[in-house]
């Protein structure tokens, strides 16, 4: 072999030693991600013997039947998977491109004890712009409702008396 096959060779090795070991992860960092995903709920099915499957065969597994219940996330919230800082920095950003430079300027200054900062003003004008889209999505559905049913639009309509709305204090 020629001494330059060696050098190439020694590359190679190194990269399959180092790929023989697993990754690993920290406690804390498992924690974190295991903390993070949703809860699930698992039922098994009672088992019942599959139809038409040779007892025999050595090459089919037969798995349980298993039934993950889940909790759906609303499909209407686009916030649904950011994190309470980037919710924080959208509403920011938001909040600053709804005013010119000057109005910024002078709404950028506050008093602690008197006023609240504009990270929560934003924050603040941020869920009542979420919370007045939701209400124009339902009155659009109830729109679309009182075509078919006007009855049933009607009693929808008495439902969504924005006194009654749930709050996220």
């Amino acid at each position: 072999m020629k001494p330059a096959g060696l050098i190439l060779l020694l590359p190679a090795g190194l990269g399959a030693l180092t790929a023989a070991e697993p990754a690993k992860l920290s406690n804390r960092l498992r924690d974190e991600v295991l903390t993070s995903l949703p809860k699930y709920i698992e039922t098994a099915a009672p088992a019942a013997p599959v139809e038409n499957q040779p007892a025999s065969d050595p090459d089919m597994l037969v798995l349980p039947k298993i039934i993950i219940q889940e909790k759906r996330l609303s499909g209407n919230d686009p916030d649904a998977w950011l994190g309470r800082r980037v919710v924080q920095q959208k509403a920011m950003a938001a909040y600053k491109g709804s005013m010119t430079d000057l109005e910024w300027a002078l709404n950028g200054w506050y008093i602690p004890i008197i006023s609240a900062p504009p990270s929560a003003r934003a924050r603040a004008a941020y869920e009542s712009a979420r919370q007045a889209a939701e209400v124009g999505r339902l009155n659009n559905l109830i729109n679309a409702i009182e075509v078919s049913d006007p009855k049933m639009a009607a009693r929808l309509r008495r439902g969504l008396d924005p006194s009654q709305l749930p709050r996220d204090d």
